[in-house]
């Protein structure tokens, strides 16, 4: 199957040039009295450039609320994917989610895959094989976009959680999955904590990355697209 289920800040230095001291006047050491228009020009200090304050990090726990309430709060969505295989293959297309329990990757041309999870199960539709393997919910990584209320803790043994910079990644471990244990990698937007972009291991050592692009979350899309259709040439693994 296609495997979809597969800070510290830099302190910056602020620089100024060092001012010179005055050229020393002609009569310096003379006892006569200077002339007041011959009288060193007064020279002011030079003010640092303000320093902004770096950013203080949130604890690891906190940071996964807060990631946590964010994918609860987001009950739809379509977006965008590329998926890239360490093979070096990729494919994209399109994703949408209607929580809770509901999802739908349909994959562009040459693919003739797609996937479809109606809430209970998730099915993985190969047109030009006219095939259709269907998988419990609880077996694939994907449950984490799927819960009700979403806790990543729960459904995964979350081994890390790091402010990269351009992303906060959230490492894990999956026992649950089809076949084994796989690794899983979560990137959020570090501003928004939207989710962007995983990275799936599957048992196998097999990888798979995906990246979100276009996300939009306005429009709700029509629950018709999450049911799985009826097939003679189903069949669900266990």
């Amino acid at each position: 199957m296609e495997l979809l289920f597969s800070a510290s800040a830099n302190a910056q230095a602020i620089g100024g040039k060092i001012p010179l001291p005055p050229r020393r006047p002609a009569n310096f050491g003379v006892t006569s009295p200077v002339p007041a228009q011959e009288a060193a020009p007064v020279v002011q200090p030079v003010k640092p450039a303000p320093v902004k304050p770096a950013a203080i990090d949130i604890s690891p726990e906190e940071m996964l609320a807060n990631i946590n309430e964010s994918l609860t709060n987001l009950k739809q969505f379509s977006a965008k994917f590329s998926q890239f295989s360490a093979n070096g293959q990729q494919t994209s297309g399109k994703l949408t989610v209607l929580r809770p329990g509901r999802l739908r990757f349909d994959y562009n041309p040459p693919s003739t895959i797609t996937i479809i999870a109606d809430g209970n199960s998730v099915a993985v539709i190969d047109s030009k094989l006219n095939t259709q393997d269907v998988y419990s919910i609880g077996l694939t990584p994907l449950k984490f976009l799927l819960g009700g209320t979403i806790n990543l803790a729960r459904d995964f043994k979350v081994t890390e959680v790091v402010n990269e910079g351009e992303r906060i990644a959230v490492y894990a471990e999956d026992s649950s999955t089809f076949g084994g244990t796989s690794r899983i990698v979560l990137g959020f937007d570090p501003k928004s904590l939207v989710l962007k972009q995983w990275t799936v291991t599957d048992p196998q050592g097999y990888e798979v990355n995906v990246v979100l692009a276009n996300i939009d979350t306005r429009h709700e899309p029509d629950p018709m697209q999450f049911v799985i259709p009826e097939s003679p040439n189903s069949t669900r693994k266990k």
